[in-house]
């Protein structure tokens, strides 16, 4: 624990977003808010980072809203809470939209707003002992916080979202991978290694070829089938005049005339 909400490391071309309360289970709370804006502000940046890995310190993700900050807010709070809320929505786009790709290794729980934050990510792995809770409707919450309602249709479909929502469900590690919520599940202590390895391969490739095809993937849920591949042909053709791809496919070509040993 460093005494700062959300710590940024970085391991070579991977940057790792630190979620550093774990004394109060890496809750979001108001100081949180402004220390993740100040660690993507960071991350978009600097155009060396390739890949990003989102996680918590402990054993817990995230608990969602810091409750006991919830519970002290005064009714004439109302204006300052909802311009928080807000804050955080800004947050889940900024995570969803940033050019590299951004992996969730999701360490242990994740509730409410903090599975909103793992399933903004473009991958998510998952430890054993990691499971999504959406408990708002047992305090009186809607879910739609954080982007969940439009985020959980889009990963397992509507009538799965609908039935874990209104239920208050949770989804186990191993659930969740039949689900697609998450890609691998993990021994709890192999968790920061695979996702590490998997950063590091997304990092070593082309870092304009990854956010076209990231670019590619958000715009495909929105638009039909023709539309797309009109989309995907004009994002290709700017791929292959790029001195990037030249380079690598000559390197390719070059190791693919190699004699073998």
């Amino acid at each position: 624990m460093t005494g700062r909400p959300v710590v940024l490391e970085r391991r070579g071309a991977v940057a790792r977003i630190v979620l550093d309360r774990p004394d109060r289970r890496n809750a979001l709370g108001r100081d949180t808010l402004p220390a993740l804006h100040a660690v993507l502000d960071e991350v978009e940046r600097d155009t060396a980072i390739g890949a990003v890995i989102v996680t918590g310190r402990g054993p817990v993700f995230c608990a969602g809203g810091d409750v006991d900050e919830i519970m002290s807010t005064e009714p004439t709070d109302r204006e300052q809470e909802f311009e928080m809320i807000r804050g955080y929505n800004r947050v889940v786009w900024r995570l969803h939209h940033l050019d590299p790709p951004v992996l969730a290794a999701v360490n242990g729980p994740a509730a409410g707003g903090g599975a909103a934050l793992a399933m903004a990510c473009d991958i998510a792995i998952a430890a054993e002992r990691a499971r999504y809770d959406f408990v708002f409707g047992r305090i009186g919450l809607a879910s739609a916080d954080m982007g969940c309602t439009y985020l959980l249709p889009r990963l397992v479909g509507r009538v799965r979202a609908s039935h874990l929502v209104l239920t208050g469900g949770s989804v186990s590690a191993r659930e969740g991978l039949a689900l697609g919520l998450f890609a691998e599940v993990v021994a709890d202590d192999r968790l920061e290694a695979t996702a590490l390895s998997v950063a590091e391969r997304i990092a070593a490739g082309s870092r304009r070829a990854n956010v076209i095809s990231k670019l590619a993937l958000r715009r495909a849920e929105h638009v039909e089938f023709g539309t797309d591949l009109e989309y995907e042909a004009y994002l290709q053709s700017f791929a292959f005049r790029t001195e990037e791809h030249k380079r690598r496919l000559g390197a390719f070509r070059a190791a693919r005339r190699r004699p073998k040993p």
